[in-house]
């Protein structure tokens, strides 16, 4: 899930972003790493330069993935969430301080920035209005649904997905059970709805018939 719609490493590529590059400072993070906490004193913004990294919420033995962030995608450590690498990966790191400087003497950045936040927004209330009004079934192939029309591969009149996620990290996602998601997973099967390849990879045969199974206007 390409979580802001906007890859800030292209954006620092500009000769106009020079002066924001230098304030940045590289991490490097091993698979399974909490890297942030909320208890966390530093106020930093990062940006994901390599692998992926997980925003998600906890209590006791309980936790909800909030997002799935990929290379380009930015974040701030002070939104009270964990930030958790799912890989090995690397970070771009800098404090808020530094970002406010760049924003105000580099217009480009904050048209950039802005539109970051938009994304961000939206993506929330789609999380929001998920949990409030969709049942678990409808969110598990909203999602997919959502996935295979942004990076599925055609193949066979469907698409291919490659989600590199395990079923742990998608009930995650859910906000549901491992259980719960490994049998919806194989009703959306027996449905015809899509079929497993292997490890995190399905094939959707028709994008049409999801969406209509989802709920989701046909497009």
């Amino acid at each position: 899930m390409k979580f802001t719609g906007v890859n800030l490493l292209d954006e620092l590529e500009r000769s106009e972003m020079a002066d924001l590059r230098a304030v940045f400072r590289k991490r490097a993070v091993a698979k399974g790493e909490v890297v942030f906490r909320p208890d966390d004193d530093e106020d930093l913004v990062f940006v994901v330069a390599r692998g992926r990294v997980r925003v998600y919420l906890a209590y006791e033995d309980k936790e909800f993935t909030l997002a799935i962030l990929n290379p380009g995608d930015p974040y701030s450590t002070h939104s009270g969430c964990y930030i958790q690498a799912l890989e090995d990966a690397e970070l771009l790191v800098t404090d808020v301080r530094s970002v406010k400087r760049c924003m105000a003497e580099i217009p480009l950045f904050t048209r950039t920035m802005v539109r970051v936040l938009g994304h961000i927004l939206r993506n929330s209330f789609s999380i929001i209005g998920g949990l409030a009004f969709k049942d678990i079934y409808n969110r598990l192939m909203d999602y997919i649904l959502s996935e295979a029309r942004a990076s599925g591969t055609p193949e066979d009149g469907g698409r291919l997905l490659k989600l590199n996620l395990t079923i742990e990290q998608l009930s995650q996602l859910m906000g549901a059970t491992r259980q719960t998601v490994s049998t919806l997973l194989n009703d959306m099967e027996r449905a015809g709805l899509m079929f497993k390849r292997g490890r995190g990879v399905y094939f959707i045969p028709d994008l049409d018939a999801l969406a209509k199974a989802a709920g989701d206007d046909v497009k």
